[in-house]
């Protein structure tokens, strides 16, 4: 994996830069609901103090602790009632001028070295909590990497530097999150549907609406989210779906439909069976047993009796019929319970390196089954997550304007393919709500897919026969900022072989009448809506296409050479 991309191990995770000055460091900042409301995030920010940038399972909570004590961090709420979604504790997300900073595990550095500009990309091979301090000083920069527990072994620290800035040092992480990614089971981003436009609202009658109304418009998987199962740690169909899993199975195959399940597989309910026979699976962390996502307990998958029947579990669920695997909430547990087979202080590292290991053997034993991660909102983000994933997504709100700058910010580092979006029902036009769809990744259909009415559908279908002409398995491929000469909501793709690129526009009701125009090359442009081809021509090859704001709507256009 190293060479391809040519980055190198950091010794002892520990980096000097001798005269590197005036330096600034680029992070993306995953979706967490500890900071539902900030969403995916690209920020540059000055070195002129120390950073210190948190990576891993509970970033956004542990950044926040640290601003405001870091002698007293990486602890939990004590439990309110409440579904315990927010980790928490103490203090707010981190804001650019704080020390503690949340992070993806990856960053790039732009400085100014002896011979002019310089760029460093730092590439984390963990997912369990690491904190990377950055320190320019009077010898230069120095990047030094540790575990949130201390001691052991230091965290894999990959590295790359030379002349450039952050752009560069960017090209250089895609060069090895591509080099990382597994083999190909994916291909083109599939087009799905899943049932949390019902939230836990399902049974039996209308998970068969679902399916037939997916088959109607054409999908190509569906997945049943939260309220399938017995219960969150008993993997096992609800008793109301009669012939269980299998059953479900053979209703999606039977309609030329993959079937997907969510899976908490890091959790179990308190009442659940797991729960009551295995206590001594849990979690625990400073003398409590968690009890974090919709009030459900944290199985220890660094604990080789729990990840061994957890492996089980999802072993029948892919022998029944499971062909795309959604896992969602804690996954990694923070453990140092003293029983475990794990060493108490490397208990996160263990889950870590268990859940991985599970994966791996799926893998093994089942080379097509495609794995989403949905890791609470899609964190951590770091090159073992890619290695052991086929998706991810960007934003866990389902909503369009949240997932249109969430796949900008992934469009950075990965793929157009691996930035899964969800779409859910809002109060918007229609073409608006479908514009940043388009484009990218896995699209899944969110909304009340049954009980849309004929139009609704029509205008859904028309969008997909979109999705399904520009989607693409290129690792290349990435989704960029529409060029435009005003302020729109956009996305872009990159030019396909043949030059062609797309781009969508969302004309809120405050862009109505604004002059807009799309910096375009010479070439024949198409209204994907409406099939509508015509050359461009020289005023608009110099000017831009004007765009039509006359309404609020969604836009979809293409440019094709000549």
């Amino acid at each position: 994996m190293l060479e391809p991309a040519r980055f190198t191990l950091v010794p002892d995770a520990a980096l000097t830069l001798a005269d590197w000055r005036d330096a600034t460091v680029r992070v993306l900042r995953p979706f967490s609901w500890d900071a539902k409301l900030r969403g995916l995030t690209i920020e540059t920010l000055p070195l002129a103090v120390q950073r210190t940038l948190v990576s891993g399972p509970y970033a956004a909570a542990d950044a926040a602790a640290l601003n405001v004590n870091d002698d007293v961090p990486f602890d939990f709420p004590d439990d309110d009632g409440t579904d315990m979604a927010w980790y928490r504790a103490v203090g707010e997300p981190a804001t650019g001028d704080e020390r503690y900073q949340d992070a993806a595990g990856w960053c790039t550095i732009e400085a100014t070295g002896r011979s002019g500009p310089v760029a460093l990309a730092l590439a984390l091979r963990e997912s369990s909590t690491v904190l990377v301090d950055l320190v320019v000083d009077e010898v230069g920069l120095t990047v030094t990497a540790r575990h949130s527990s201390g001691g052991g072994d230091a965290p894999v620290l990959l590295s790359r530097s030379g002349p450039g800035g952050h752009s560069e040092a960017e090209e250089w992480l895609r060069e090895i999150i591509v080099a990382t990614m597994p083999h190909d089971r994916l291909g083109p981003p599939p087009l799905m549907a899943d049932t949390w436009g019902f939230g836990t609202d399902i049974d039996p009658s209308r998970v068969t609406d679902f399916f037939d109304a997916a088959e109607e418009l054409g999908l190509e998987v569906v997945t049943i989210d939260k309220g399938w199962e017995a219960s969150v740690g008993d993997w096992v169909a609800d008793p109301s779906y009669v012939g269980g899993v299998p059953a479900l199975a053979r209703e999606a195959h039977a309609r030329g439909l993959r079937l997907g399940l969510w899976v908490a597989a890091g959790n179990a309910d308190p009442a659940s069976v797991v729960a009551r026979e295995h206590p001594d699976w849990l979690a625990q962390w400073r003398g409590k047993r968690l009890l974090l996502s919709h009030r459900t307990h944290v199985v220890c998958l660094g604990h080789e009796p729990a990840a061994a029947a957890v492996l089980a579990q999802l072993d029948a669920l892919v022998m029944a019929g499971m062909n795309w695997l959604l896992h969602d909430f804690e996954t990694i547990a923070r453990c140092d319970a003293s029983h475990h087979s794990h060493d108490s202080a490397s208990g996160e590292r263990a889950s870590a390196a268990g859940w991985y290991r599970i994966l791996g053997e799926l893998r093994r034993r089942h080379p097509d089954l495609i794995v989403e991660n949905c890791w609470n909102g899609g964190r951590p983000l770091d090159l073992p997550m890619i290695a052991h994933h086929d998706t991810t997504i960007g934003d866990d709100w389902c909503r369009s304007e949240s997932n249109r700058v969430a796949k900008l910010g992934l469009g950075r580092y990965l793929p157009s393919s691996w930035a899964s979006a969800y779409m859910g029902d809002e109060d918007m036009p229609v073409r608006s709500r479908l514009a940043p769809y388009l484009v990218g990744g896995p699209w899944i259909l969110m909304g009340d897919i049954a009980g849309w009415d004929a139009e609704h559908r029509a205008t859904v279908r028309n969008g997909l026969d979109i999705a399904r002409r520009w989607r693409t398995a290129d690792r290349h491929a990435r989704v960029v900022d529409a060029d435009t000469d005003a302020h729109i909501a956009g996305l872009a793709t990159t030019p396909r072989a043949d030059g062609s690129r797309l781009a969508t526009f969302v004309v809120s009701p405050e862009d109505v009448g604004r002059e807009v125009r799309w910096r375009v090359e010479a070439g024949v442009l198409c209204d994907e809506w409406s099939g509508e081809r015509r050359r461009l021509t020289d005023a608009e090859v110099e000017l831009g296409v004007l765009l039509d704001t006359s309404e609020p709507t969604g836009l979809a256009l293409s440019i094709h050479p000549d």
